[in-house]
């Protein structure tokens, strides 16, 4: 886990909030990049999804803004990419070979479905392993 398991909970907050909108950026793209109709359809609710995580996490900050030491996102967001060390989302090497095969709908979603549980896992291990109560709050 290296480091997050001090994240307080305001940091846990914001390092979803970058997940979520990386989240958003690879639904919205294949959204584009899809074959069928329904697979951009599926796409299209998964990016709307990760708006609504994002608006959640938005009115969940400010509990934990006591946490907060940053004075500037400059300084904060390299220090959130660590929290990201896990890969959630798909490379977009790993995206572009799944795009070339005849099946690149089905295996696209197999991908999503593989982010999202991966996502739930890591912040499910991170709560285990959190230090401090407000981190383990956030995580949980």
């Amino acid at each position: 886990m290296t480091g997050i398991e001090q994240f307080s909970g305001f940091e846990v907050i914001r390092a979803a909030m970058e997940v979520e909108k990386n989240g958003h950026r690879f639904y919205s793209s294949m959204v584009v990049k899809a074959r069928s109709e329904l697979a951009k359809e599926i796409f299209s609710w998964l990016a709307q999804d990760e708006v609504q995580h994002l608006k959640t996490l938005q009115e969940l900050a400010p509990k934990y803004e006591d946490g907060a030491f940053w004075e500037n996102e400059e300084q904060f967001l390299p220090y959130l990419r660590q929290f990201r060390e896990k890969e959630i989302f798909p490379s977009p090497e790993r995206l572009e070979a799944v795009l070339q095969k005849d099946d690149s709908d089905v295996e696209a979603l197999d991908l999503a479905i593989e982010a999202e549980e991966k996502f739930a896992e890591y912040f499910h291990m991170a709560a285990q392993s959190a230090k401090t109560s407000d981190g383990k709050d956030a995580f949980t």
